[in-house]
């Protein structure tokens, strides 16, 4: 992986983290962070640049966290061809509308587990 993507991808986890302990902020700039975060995660799995498939071709591995079941059967389905470049963990589980299924008890998103 180019340094440059190594560097995006940790920019929004630091970036969260220096907002959740050391600065004050009101939750919908956290969501914003996430949502885009998220956004990023889509669209490099999805529609990957001519950048990053290269990188996959040299070997890089990706680790997608927190999408959903539908967005990782997605990514299988259309890119197959791609599947050893790509690692997913905390996938979200849907119900049949396609919204994320909510624990009862603790009222977090349900995730699947995979003890990594």
């Amino acid at each position: 992986m180019r340094i440059s993507h190594k560097i995006y991808a940790l920019c929004g986890l630091i970036l969260i983290l220096l907002h959740t302990f050391f600065v004050p902020v009101q939750a919908d700039e956290l969501d914003q962070v996430a949502m885009t975060i998220e956004q990023w995660q889509y669209n490099r799995l999805l529609n990957p640049s001519p950048a990053a498939r290269e990188s996959e071709k040299q070997g890089a591995i990706v680790i997608y966290d927190g999408l959903t079941d539908i967005t990782v059967n997605q990514a299988l389905d259309q890119h197959f061809d791609r599947i050893q470049n790509m690692m997913f963990t905390r996938t979200v589980i849907t119900d049949e509308n396609g919204d994320p299924q909510i624990d009862p008890i603790t009222g977090n998103k349900i995730v699947e587990d995979d003890d990594c």
